[in-house]
């Protein structure tokens, strides 16, 4: 079988390097979580895709020994440790990070990662399982990220199996890709165009100074200003931060759900929303953009309905703007995909945006 080729590059070339535009689909915050491992004697495995940064706790002792904020094995296997992550939505992949951060002389001296497409139901451990290798044995030094660019993307897989090298501690895993969504048939059905688990893609951040603008398209509405979106406070007379999106599939936009949990003291003054059309990942410098809602205020902790107008355009991408600047939780852009039956307005979506 031939090896998956790679590149190393340094921590600081992520954002501009292939993997900029992805986001963690290992990440318990997608609904991942680890369903089988080998061992897990020092430090379960669910550390490992935390999407928080790992901590540093010296001294700091429990029963089996040193606290270790990861995933830690015992000594001495002579084979080696694994464990399987069932990602929380199927897609590809472009690199990986295994991160050794603080196992100074315990972590795993060496990984790999392989992946597999499960169906539904079916057991990720059977036999009939097939496995493909996408990231050949590599070296994992202490105590540092190792990020690895693939030189193509994969094909869709819905498991992965970190392969611990004989064994010891990686802090964090980190897979880099892009949802492949699965759609309903029935393409009158209201989706959220712009959720990450459907597909949409951050492919522009004006500012992450803070958090990532990516963390506005996750599930759920989060446990802190953490895994929100904020940016740096601006200083400058007339300035804006954006996000710009492109949604997981053409559609047409119907209402939109504008989240500040959290935000008690740094939500944005106003916000504006846009939306184009275009065939290209970010729309060329002329694209001609639609206001759906010209600048609105908003508020602390709370949630903010808008029925939005031109429900008879399709777009392929929308663009939120912070004015100045200041932090969301999540953006939520209710629709129906091109096709579809436009329903009576405006849409009545329950509490789909509480959850």
């Amino acid at each position: 079988m031939t090896k998956a080729a790679y590149e190393k590059i340094e921590l600081e070339q992520l954002k501009t390097s292939p993997l900029g535009d992805c986001i963690d689909l290992a990440s318990s915050a997608l609904g991942s979580s680890i369903v089988s491992v080998t061992d897990e004697f020092f430090a379960p495995a669910s550390n490992m895709i935390n999407p928080a940064p790992p901590v540093h706790a010296p001294g700091r002792f429990v029963d089996t020994g040193a606290w270790m904020d990861g995933w830690e094995t015992k000594r001495h296997n002579p084979k080696y440790d694994w464990a399987i992550i069932k990602l929380g939505f199927a897609g590809s992949f472009k690199g990986f990070d295994l991160d050794t951060s603080y196992f100074t002389g315990n972590q795993a001296p060496a990984g790999s990662v392989d992946a597999a497409f499960v169906p539904e139901g079916a057991d990720a451990e059977s036999a009939d399982v097939k496995w493909t290798n996408v990231l050949p044995e590599v070296v994992l030094p202490p105590t540092c990220h190792n990020v690895f660019v693939l030189k193509e993307e994969t094909s869709v897989f819905t498991h992965l199996r970190v392969n611990n090298i004989p064994d010891g501690g990686i802090a964090r895993f980190r897979a880099y890709g892009h949802v492949s969504p699965i759609w309903s048939k029935d393409k009158n059905a209201i989706v959220d165009l712009a959720f990450c688990g459907n597909g949409g893609r951050a492919v522009e951040v004006s500012n992450q100074h803070y958090t990532p603008g990516s963390n506005i398209l996750l599930p759920g509405r989060g446990s802190n200003m953490g895994d929100g979106w904020e940016t740096k406070r601006s200083r400058t007379p007339g300035h804006t931060d954006h996000v710009l999106i492109r949604l997981g599939d053409r559609g047409h936009l119907l209402k939109a759900v504008v989240d500040t949990s959290h935000y008690c003291g740094n939500y944005p003054h106003k916000i504006v929303l846009e939306a184009t059309t275009s065939d290209q990942l970010v729309p060329e410098a002329g694209a001609k953009w639609t206001t759906l809602i010209e600048p609105a205020t908003t508020g602390p902790h709370d949630l903010f309905y808008f029925d939005l107008p031109h429900t008879d355009k399709v777009f392929t991408h929308a663009k939120v703007t912070l004015i100045p600047d200041g932090g969301l939780k999540r953006l939520r852009l209710f629709g129906i995909r091109e096709g579809g039956e436009i329903p009576s307005l405006p849409i009545d979506i329950g509490n789909a945006a509480e959850k």
